[in-house]
């Protein structure tokens, strides 16, 4: 144990040389005298430090249509880039820098980056085969997965007309900080995610591992896969990969095995989730338990059918204001995890849009059986076309809030033409996002901009 605490405080004590205090890991010159993992037992320590590793991009969540803030409670943000995000200011930061939304993920990258330098000067053998096979997999996995998130909020929806003009992120491949920091396309950008997640897909070994979600697995590498499809609108491949998902682990929660009152509902563990992740900022920053001037939609809230147990489960009442309760991953932040409810909904979006009704209802039936009152849900049929279609997308809102799913989806459902304008109403002054607006890409943090020269994104 004493060993295991010198080693995380080592590999702490070298990440922390490479972020550094002004210029964070971008341009930071590291120290040659610090320990580095050196052994597959090191990395695997490295990697599976979920405390540090498992956040990401949360404004993205903040800017969506899922929540309402209160005049005073929106002006009293104690940082500009949390009332900002509220209404997609053209000056979104205030000149703020050390924005963690951007950070954080980056020095996940960092840390992934460094577990694959340090596995390029280990010989893979017949012994270790399948461990460093294991390790490659999972730096490669956690890579893409924070090069996605933030793709989806730093950079516009993914569309395979523009993408070979359209301003991507940037793409760091090694830990090397000294090297230029530049912004790719989004073509050049999710070309590297699926080239990380593929390469990810043929080193993973197991199927599903209940021990260890953190590591990849089948289930969530394919996840995954259909989550980034979904994104890209190829909903052939979204539906394949929720269906190669599923193969590996289909279970679903009974929400009448859940209790209605607990602030917490949701095990760490559960039978849904594949690979959990948390985002880097929990909004509103006060608190998701009795903030009264906070609430999740109030007409989202009203459809939810009164035997659907997921409005007691998901929120609370606080005065005029409804509540999100606990996170999905079993804490008070909210996350982005990849879990079988999503994956159902994803396979029966992807069923709908390729004229498959009947197995769109059976999974779309299959998950909410296990929502409501049991004995009181009584299965969807006779839908087609774009009512299936629209029942489909409003369960999937109802069921992934504050799941950082939302502002994905309103990107992409606008490119299919949804027509969602966003609209916030603070002391009567009116603020709009329109459809495929500029604004749906975040800017990139003015440091971040001041000392790569990268450039910004149009707002």
């Amino acid at each position: 144990m004493k060993n295991r605490k010198i080693l995380a405080l080592t590999t702490c004590c070298f990440l922390l040389s490479l972020l550094g205090c002004k210029k964070e890991f971008l341009d930071k010159k590291p120290s040659t005298t610090l320990n580095v993992p050196t052994t597959l037992a090191d990395i695997q320590m490295l990697l599976d430090n979920v405390q540090e590793l498992n956040f990401s991009v949360g404004l993205g969540d903040l800017s969506s249509d899922n929540l309402y803030l209160e005049f005073n409670t929106w002006k009293n943000q104690p940082s500009p880039y949390s009332s900002n995000s509220y209404i997609w200011a053209k000056d979104l930061f205030a000149g703020q820098g050390n924005i963690p939304d951007w950070n954080r993920p980056y020095k996940t990258i960092l840390t992934a980056n460094v577990a694959l330098e340090q596995l390029r000067k280990i010989q893979r053998t017949d012994a270790n085969n399948r461990k460093y096979d294991e390790l490659k997999a999972m730096a490669l996995f956690i890579r893409s997965y924070m090069f996605f998130d933030l793709a989806q909020v730093f950079a516009l929806p993914y569309d395979e007309h523009t993408a070979s003009v359209d301003w991507g992120i940037p793409l760091r491949l090694e830990p090397d900080i000294n090297k230029t920091t530049t912004r790719m396309t989004i073509k050049d950008t999710y070309e590297q995610i699926l080239t990380d997640v593929f390469l990810a897909r043929d080193l993973v070994q197991t199927g599903y591992d209940l021990n260890f979600l953190n590591r990849p697995s089948k289930a969530s590498v394919y996840g995954f896969l259909s989550r980034i499809f979904l994104t890209m609108r190829k909903y052939d491949k979204a539906g394949l990969y929720a269906d190669s998902a599923l193969y590996y682990h289909d279970k679903l929660i009974d929400y009448n095995s859940l209790s209605k009152v607990s602030k917490l509902p949701f095990n760490l563990v559960n039978d849904e989730m594949l690979y959990p992740c948390f985002l880097v900022t929990n909004y509103p920053i006060s608190s998701l338990f009795k903030s009264q001037g906070y609430s999740i939609d109030t007409l989202l809230y009203n459809s939810y059918h009164p035997n659907d147990l997921r409005k007691q489960i998901f929120f609370s009442i606080n005065g005029k204001s409804i509540n999100r309760k606990g996170g999905y991953g079993g804490a008070r932040l909210n996350e982005n995890s990849i879990a079988t409810d999503e994956l159902f909904l994803t396979r029966a979006e992807c069923f709908a849009r390729a004229g498959n009704a009947q197995q769109a209802l059976n999974d779309l039936n299959k998950l909410l059986s296990k929502r409501f009152i049991t004995g009181t849900y009584k299965d969807k049929t006779n839908l087609s076309g774009n009512s299936l279609l629209d029942t489909i997308l409003l369960e999937r809102r109802k069921e992934l809030v504050n799941r950082g799913t939302r502002w994905n989806d309103i990107r992409r459902l606008n490119k299919e033409g949804a027509n969602l304008e966003l609209i916030r109403n603070l002391n009567g002054q009116i603020f709009k996002l329109a459809p495929n607006d500029q604004k749906y890409a975040l800017p990139i943090p003015p440091d971040v901009i001041s000392y790569t020269l990268m450039p910004q994104n149009n707002r």
